[in-house]
């Protein structure tokens, strides 16, 4: 039994992707498309900032092929403003404004670097989510990974515990899902602008072919969006993970085009 693997990166509309991922001359309006013919997955940060609004929503649907699977970070609102507390009105508008996305499969909460382990709060937070879309929770401070109360109410609602490549986190990713959910940021100075190395990326590799054997789904997305870093990552990762080639191309020349005619 083998489960679906899904790579992308965390977003497409970044400018200086142009004539490193994007040919020169084509349209704003064509990149979520020609995305599309080189991944079957992407991470909508946009979401996390503000809602779309719902044209965006079913414009989005438009663009990509049957199948193409959407992650969507949950709105800021919740997280960051109300940090979980008395949130339902503000989680149940953000799924009623993503329900017309084709292939929403999975919500990412991201918890803001402040918010310290609270098991309690977290479980009632989980109770709270509707059943689908998937979910996640991406911790940024340690203390949620030292405390096994975390792992218990992540475990009692199905909702993954996200595995974060970041300097000031732990790599830990506990199994707490029928599906896993990774997400690169980078390992430099700078955040985002990183270009990880084949042996970076190989132990982790060697974790999703792990939940890929074991039945489970595996999301991956790449964050390290500058100089397209993030497609030629993910690109290489899905290689690795599938047993390819990993050269996607150097760090400052166009992405391989053996690998984008996949």
């Amino acid at each position: 039994m083998t489960g679906r693997l899904f790579v992308g990166t965390s977003g497409w509309s970044y400018d200086d992707w142009v004539g490193r991922f994007y040919p020169e001359g084509l349209a704003r309006r064509e990149w979520l498309s020609h995305y599309a013919e080189h991944f079957g997955a992407v991470e909508l940060n946009v979401t996390f900032y503000r809602l779309p609004f719902r044209n965006l929503v079913t414009g989005w649907s438009r663009k990509v092929p049957e199948g193409f699977v959407f992650a969507a970070k949950g709105s800021r609102v919740v997280t960051h403003r109300l940090r979980l507390r008395q949130a339902a009105g503000e989680v149940a508008r953000f799924h009623e404004r993503m329900r017309d996305l084709r292939g929403l499969a999975v919500v990412v909460w991201q918890l803001p670097p402040s918010l310290r382990c609270d098991a309690a709060l977290l479980d009632e937070f989980l109770a709270g989510l509707p059943p689908a879309p998937r979910r996640v929770v991406e911790f940024r401070h340690p203390s949620w990974w030292d405390d096994d109360a975390t792992i218990r109410a992540l475990k009692r609602h199905n909702a993954a515990l996200c595995g974060v490549s970041h300097p000031r986190l732990p790599a830990a990713m506990p199994d707490t899902a029928d599906f896993a959910y990774v997400r690169f940021h980078g390992l430099g100075r700078k955040l985002y602008d990183y270009d990880y190395s084949d042996d970076e990326l190989r132990p982790w590799a060697d974790i999703v072919r792990g939940v890929l054997a074991s039945g489970r789904d595996a999301y991956v997305f790449f964050n390290n969006d500058y100089s397209a870093n993030a497609v030629r990552n993910a690109l290489t990762f899905q290689a690795m993970v599938q047993g390819g080639p990993s050269n996607a191309g150097s760090a400052n020349g166009p992405i391989d085009s053996r690998l984008l005619a996949g």
